[in-house]
């Protein structure tokens, strides 16, 4: 029976070990970094074991969300309350908790650039939630490294300017449908539309077609996929992860599975058709849609080099497409949806209700800083080596490599300090001079992000945003519907909650 007793006495003392463990991340490491942040004036809210403050951050939300607010730009008491309220009790800087990972708030333009910008690695993404990972792939947003390299050098091209004016005829097109589904409804007596829900469907419609182009039935489908998956992720990005807890056969997890399933086996189904094309064909040729470009990019990188791994596998272009896919519909909705909201905003008479012919859109896509789709970032202080609460220098703090640096892209777009007293107001020249000075400091306006990781689909994003509303501006005027009710919410967009509703006439 010796064996019995090593069997217990090697089971208990992998227990201890794992309580130990357990003990270290909940509590004696937190407790470490708070008396750390503490000696250098950082301080924050008070840690709670397991779940450190995000059932704090859940609460402030929700409470939030539970009502509208005044028709004001100034929403980041509604939509980031526990940066707003946090940051007037403990100061710009100060840390609070993820679970038992602290997060530290840099909201300084310098440091900022110092972080985005770096070229030796020190502050990596994070990694992804393998929930949200589900939604969006593991594509440029996830990936780091030599692999993020290989990704951006095939995508990259697909999204410069020069080859982007070739959709422009797809976009106008699928704008010209919308906008003449509008006049009809006008002519009928119905003036209030809700803009949220056209441009939703406009640029499902504009990302199947220019992304799958010839499959745009099979793009549809996926759209409606990813829809539904989205609204599945939304709890994941409002709760701590419990690791392995995805695996565990509840109703949401069955159905994240099988959304998921189904996204990736329409995907691999359209991928494989333009193989057997491009063979039977012997063509070469796999379409001229972004999903085409990606293909052609990729076998060209394997002809160039047959030994590298710079082309894609099919997993990888799948999950290189549920990323443009997802970001490349939302951002646009987004951005066209707030837009003219911002128009109808601007108490000038000489632009309300708004008249196109002057082709005024950059006022509206400029302003976008106020309530624009990018709330934050995060990336990482890296471990440089074994021991892992060994500082480093971030500006005027040393920090535990580890943390997590939440840089709150939204916060920065309305600080005062940096935009001046009428930070929250709508200005129309306040770009006149270009991006670079209309603030205090050039980092204080990233809209689509900084650095080298700046978002690659930018140009997509402003050149559908630029067509659409050009096409809307020299048709008709609009002034917000009565019905209207302010109430910004992420989701994990910046979205209107109840909907954004406007009165259009015909000019």
């Amino acid at each position: 029976m010796e064996w019995v007793f090593w069997g217990l006495a090697a089971f208990c003392a992998g227990l201890v070990w794992f309580l130990l463990k357990i003990a270290t991340t909940i509590w004696r490491k937190p407790l470490q970094v708070k008396k750390f942040s503490e000696a250098q004036g950082i301080s924050g809210p008070p840690y709670r074991l397991f779940s450190g403050n995000s059932t704090d951050i859940t609460r402030m939300t929700d409470e939030q969300n539970s009502k509208p607010m005044a028709l004001s730009h100034d929403i980041l008491p509604r939509v980031l309350p526990h940066l707003h309220q946090w940051s007037k009790s403990y100061g710009q800087d100060f840390i609070f908790w993820f679970g038992p990972n602290v997060r530290l708030v840099v909201p300084h333009p310098e440091i900022i650039k110092e972080i985005l910008s770096t070229k030796f690695g020190n502050y990596p993404k994070p990694p992804t939630d393998p929930l949200a990972r589900q939604l969006l792939g593991k594509g440029l947003v996830d990936l780091k490294g030599e692999k993020w390299a290989q990704h951006r050098k095939i995508i990259n091209p697909a999204f410069h300017m020069d080859r982007l004016k070739g959709i422009i005829p797809t976009i106008v097109r699928s704008g010209a449908n919308m906008l003449d589904g509008w006049s009809k409804l006008i002519l009928l007596g119905a003036s209030e539309i809700d803009v949220q829900k056209e441009f939703n469907d406009l640029t499902a419609n504009v990302i199947s077609r220019t992304a799958f182009g010839s499959s745009f039935t099979e793009g549809k489908h996926i759209f409606e996929m990813q829809t539904k998956q989205m609204i599945l992720a939304v709890d994941s990005f409002r709760s701590v992860y419990i690791p392995g807890f995805r695996f565990l056969p509840t109703t949401k997890s069955r159905q994240r599975w099988n959304v998921e399933k189904e996204i990736r086996r329409s995907l691999r189904q359209i991928i494989d058709a333009r193989e057997r094309t491009a063979i039977t064909e012997k063509s070469g040729r796999y379409g001229d849609d972004l999903l085409g470009f990606m293909m052609s990019e990729s076998k060209e990188q394997r002809r160039v080099n047959v030994k590298s791994n710079g082309s894609l596998s099919t997993e990888e272009i799948i999950d290189e497409c549920k990323t443009f896919y997802f970001a490349g519909h939302e951002s646009t909705s987004v951005l066209l949806t707030w837009s003219l909201i911002y128009v109808t905003r601007n108490e000038k008479p000489e632009t309300k209700p708004f008249n196109g012919n002057g082709f005024k859109w950059k006022l509206a896509l400029r302003n976008g800083r106020l309530q624009g789709e990018t709330r934050f970032t995060h990336r990482n202080a890296k471990r440089c080596c074994s021991v892992a609460f060994l500082p480093m220098k971030l500006g005027r703090l040393s920090i535990p490599a580890g943390t997590q640096l939440e840089i709150p892209i939204l916060a920065i777009h309305h600080d005062p300090a940096l935009w001046g007293n009428d930070a929250n107001d709508f200005n129309s020249g306040r770009f006149n001079e270009g991006i670079a000075k209309a603030a205090k400091h050039p980092m204080a306006f990233m809209p689509f992000g900084a650095g080298p990781t700046i978002c690659v689909g930018q140009n997509f994003a402003a050149l559908e945003t630029k067509s659409v509303l050009a096409m809307i501006l020299q048709k008709f005027s609009f002034v917000t519907s009565p019905s209207y009710t302010h109430a910004p919410l992420l989701l994990p967009n910046l979205k209107p909650q109840y909907g954004a509703q406007l009165i259009f006439c015909m000019e």
